[in-house]
């Protein structure tokens, strides 16, 4: 080793503990220590309302979907008002950060589009009890992040009126909702 070589980052030779590859091999896998393994939730056990990413095949362009309807409904999808004040929706699963794709922070991205103006990007926390967040507490946390849009861009409309459909999953970790006016 040279004395006065080029300084070494931290970032080059980080350490991972959860890193479960062999790292002289490359192609060996190690299992997971006991505890670590990821649990069925009750999300990927229900794959009607959901659509899991495919490696290939048919699948592999159709995105995940999380829908948003207000329990004893008629109509699809909620109103940021009803997001924001906690209301009960129908089929109030809970999510896993594995489910939502979160990073390792336990956070997700959502980008809000609106047609005329520029898009912005959100970090949202995904996490709850046990890991898991619920549909209720994500509606609300989408709602806020789109009523601050709405008023950073100056968007003359009502939060009121603005809808909630579903959220959509652009890549992994990445979020977008799809909104419309009543």
């Amino acid at each position: 080793y040279p004395a006065y070589g080029p300084q070494r980052s931290m970032s080059q030779y980080a350490y991972d503990d959860l890193d479960l590859r062999d790292p002289y091999y490359a192609d060996r896998r190690i299992s997971a220590p006991y505890g670590m393994g990821r649990r069925a939730s009750r999300m990927t056990r229900s794959l009607s309302r959901m659509s899991r990413h495919a490696g290939m095949g048919y699948d592999a362009m159709r995105s995940t979907v999380i829908k948003f309807k207000r329990k004893g409904g008629f109509r699809s999808g909620i109103t940021l008002g009803e997001a924001m004040s906690d209301a009960h929706l129908s089929s109030n699963h809970d999510y896993s950060l594995y489910d939502l794709n979160a990073d390792a922070r336990g956070r997700i991205i959502l980008k809000i589009r609106w047609s005329g103006y520029n898009s912005m990007t959100y970090e949202l926390p995904a996490d709850g009890y046990d890991g898991r967040v619920e549909l209720q507490t994500l509606a609300r946390r989408i709602a806020r992040a789109c009523v601050h849009f709405l008023q950073a861009n100056m968007i003359p409309v009502s939060w009121d009126r603005v809808i909630l459909y579903h959220l959509e999953e652009l890549s992994p970790g990445t979020w977008q909702p799809v909104l419309s006016t009543s």
